[in-house]
């Protein structure tokens, strides 16, 4: 939610309104198109294997147009910068890209020309010096120059279909559709909207807020909630929002902290977008739990999953699923089944996709949960599978590897598969 200084009074009112508040290693594998393969042990890389830092200065990026598609959603933000703590999360501004400009196709807003033919550009909606609301302009000035942290997110629909070229067009076609209907920049955060419309301008404008409109697009045109509860109370639709939803994958970024503020390698990190993207489909067959941990009357015992899967340090949550929960895809009900624990095997049955680029480390990480109302919920132990790039890229491609039959964790154990494919 990209502004100027002199609105800064009016980002802290309304702030102050919307948001009051085992690592696994050496496991054998085995696949129906390879014989058993040996998955290296899982460790840190080391610093000569980091990847290196890209920023050019405080404030800038220089993430990469090059492979990003129409109706792919950039999220920008800045750390310890005053957005960064106004608004809740990581990130502080949503754009859509929109394509490469043909001559004198889109309009810079910013500059006040067209974007250079051969250029990328972007649509978004916020409000400085030049204009109030939707607009479109040059990928280069509003993503490049504007933060020190981005990242490029690739929809995919329920069940881990890819957007159509049509379906993407779509996408970008409803957003620039908007521009000169709506009044200006939409400062109701509390609310989202799919059509400019329904609000009602003594209170807000007619239109968007930037990731509102992202939302909005989505929605519309294909039906996908892109919604990932984030925010507090689950009202309107932050840029954090759309970064944790189930249906958003990481395919291009460059960051200086994780998502949790945690450091990365090297203490900066960049990844662009491939050509050949890959596909990461996790199937959890089935959690044998050793153990209740608070058993009735004391608790219920409902049991859930929390998934973790694609570019490993900044991870898509799964393509599945309800909600999130601590950053991590949450599974009520697999199966729409409450089960209880116990001593025995739950059958999960449950397909998870994500999507990455060929230079990204990459993470499968399930932990099985017991949902306990009185004392708050029990983790069990974590599985997790992680790959530098060089470990994984052996995997596409050749079909489908497994942990084995209910692989021993201690309290629980996991039996679950992944393949990895190329996408185009």
């Amino acid at each position: 939610m990209k502004t100027k200084t002199k609105v800064a009074s009016i980002l802290i009112l309304v702030s102050g309104l919307f948001f009051s508040g085992f690592l696994i290693s050496g496991f054998f594998m085995t696949s129906n198109t390879a014989s058993p393969t040996f998955i290296p042990p899982i460790s840190v890389p080391t610093q000569e294997s980091d990847p290196e830092a890209s920023f050019a200065s405080s404030g800038t990026n220089d993430m990469s147009s090059a492979n990003l598609l129409p109706g792919d959603v950039i999220l920008i933000g800045t750390d310890n910068s005053m957005f960064d703590y106004l608004i809740p999360g990581k990130w502080s501004h949503t754009v859509i890209f929109g394509g490469i400009a043909g001559y004198h196709e889109i309009w810079a807003t910013e500059e006040g020309t067209w974007v250079p033919q051969g250029e990328a550009w972007v649509v978004h909606s916020t409000k400085d010096d030049t204009d109030s609301g939707l607009r479109t302009s040059r990928y280069k000035t509003v993503v490049n120059d504007h933060a020190g942290n981005a990242v490029a997110m690739r929809i995919l629909k329920p069940g881990g279909a890819l957007l159509s070229a049509s379906e993407r067009s779509a996408i970008v076609n409803f957003a620039t559709s908007k521009i000169g209907q709506d009044e200006g920049y939409d400062w109701n955060w509390l609310g989202k909207q799919v059509g400019i419309d329904t609000c009602d301008p003594e209170i807000a404008p007619d239109g968007y807020y930037c990731s509102e409109l992202a939302w909005a697009a989505y929605k519309s045109v294909i039906g996908i909630d892109l919604d990932g509860d984030f925010s507090p109370f689950d009202i309107g639709v932050s840029p954090e929002d759309l970064y944790w939803s189930p249906y958003a994958q990481v395919i291009a970024l460059e960051m200086n902290s994780d998502p949790n503020g945690n450091s990365v390698p090297g203490g900066a990190y960049a990844v662009d977008a491939s050509n050949d993207l890959y596909k990461m489909t996790v199937y959890v067959d089935e959690v044998y739990y050793d153990n209740d941990y608070d058993p009735w009357p004391k608790g219920d015992g409902e049991m859930y999953l929390k998934l973790w899967i694609g570019e490993a340090y900044f991870p898509s949550c799964a393509a599945a699923g309800d909600k999130n929960d601590n950053h991590l895809d949450e599974i009520n009900e697999a199966g729409n089944d409450i089960e209880k624990s116990g001593k025995g095997a739950l059958d999960w049955n449950a397909y998870h996709y994500a999507l990455f680029s060929y230079n990204s480390y990459a993470k499968v990480r399930v932990q099985a949960m017991e949902e306990d109302s009185p004392d708050g919920d029990d983790g069990y132990p974590t599985f997790q599978w992680w790959w530098s790039p060089s470990q994984w890229h052996s995997y596409v491609n050749n079909g489908w590897y497994w942990s084995g039959s209910r692989y021993d964790m201690g309290d629980c154990r996991y039996t679950i598969w992944f393949r990895i494919d190329t996408v185009y």
